[in-house]
């Protein structure tokens, strides 16, 4: 995914946003579906990786054919389809049938992709967009600080819920409370400036990384849920207005935000199971306190940035 966004992001400016959108979709449905395929830790290893390679190649162009004008509805909407994926992951629960499910959602995101409108407008975008990345580092680095710690939560949440009592059934249900909240979020939000939203989602994210550590019964979770869908719907929604608003380039850095968060699915697992040793709820600490740390930095570079 971080290989993706980054590349394809940038061929979505200076080839065509649209054609960028229709190959993801191919890509995705086919590796998907492959999915089911998968029979030992070599297979796991090569198919999850193309699925991030297909998945990573459709947001930044996406993204950019909206543009600022209605990016939160565009949000909104993907939070909106997060709910109806963990509610039918929920339902199906056999690894096959999810995986059938997601390969046929991708067949009809190709097929509505051939309806969407767009005015070729070619950017010419360096290879490695040095000058892109560092006018939007305010945006950027406290998006990974954040988002890392989160993925480090990710990584053993559904462990961390299955030690609380919580079922199967109820994981995906419970997972589903998050993008709803997003879904509801991001439309009341979306005429919020920009860097309110950011400060708020990261505060916010603080908050709610530090109360699963603290929560003595899995019931809390579903207020827990609540507050992390208030959270990301802020610095989601905050973090894509302030990039799609200030650059040219909207496909490169929306793709660049989607490479940020591939980094931090990767530097988050890694840093949180170290972590976890201590246990899981130190693990929850520090990521509570490192979504704090974002906060800080975020104050600093917007500063410097304005």
């Amino acid at each position: 995914m971080l290989f993706a966004s980054t590349v394809f992001g940038r061929l979505g400016d200076t080839l065509g946003r649209k054609r960028i959108v229709i190959i993801g979709f191919i890509v995705s449905g086919i590796v998907f579906y492959g999915q089911t395929t998968i029979r030992d830790l070599g297979s796991l290893f090569l198919l999850r990786g193309l699925a991030g390679l297909g998945a990573g190649m459709i947001p930044g162009p996406l993204a950019a054919l909206i543009g600022s004008g209605s990016i939160g509805v565009f949000t909104a909407f993907g939070s909106f389809g997060f709910m109806i994926a963990s509610l039918i992951a929920g339902i199906l629960t056999k690894d096959a049938y999810v995986f059938t499910a997601s390969a046929v959602m991708c067949v009809a995101g190709f097929g509505i992709s051939f309806f969407i409108r767009e005015k070729v407008h070619r950017i010419k975008v360096p290879l490695f967009p040095v000058k892109v990345i560092r006018k939007n580092i305010h945006v950027y680095a406290p998006f990974l600080l954040r988002h890392s710690a989160a993925s480090a939560i990710w990584a053993i949440f559904p462990i961390y819920m299955a030690l609380l009592g919580v079922d199967r059934f109820m994981i995906g249900m419970l997972y589903a409370i998050n993008p709803l909240m997003q879904f509801t979020f991001m439309l009341v939000l979306r005429n919020v400036k920009s860097s309110r939203l950011i400060a708020t989602g990261l505060i916010a994210s603080a908050v709610t990384f530090l109360g699963y550590a603290v929560i003595p019964h899995w019931e809390f979770l579903i207020f827990l849920q609540a507050l992390l869908g208030f959270s990301y719907a802020n610095l989601y929604l905050g973090s894509m207005k302030e990039l799609l608003e200030h650059n040219e380039e909207r496909s490169t850095v929306t793709g660049l935000l989607n490479s940020i968060i591939g980094l931090s699915g990767i530097i988050g697992p890694l840093i949180g199971g170290l972590v976890a040793f201590l246990g899981l709820r130190a693990m929850l600490y520090f990521s509570s306190g490192v979504a704090m740390v974002s906060f800080i930095a975020s104050r600093l570079l917007m500063k410097q940035a304005r």
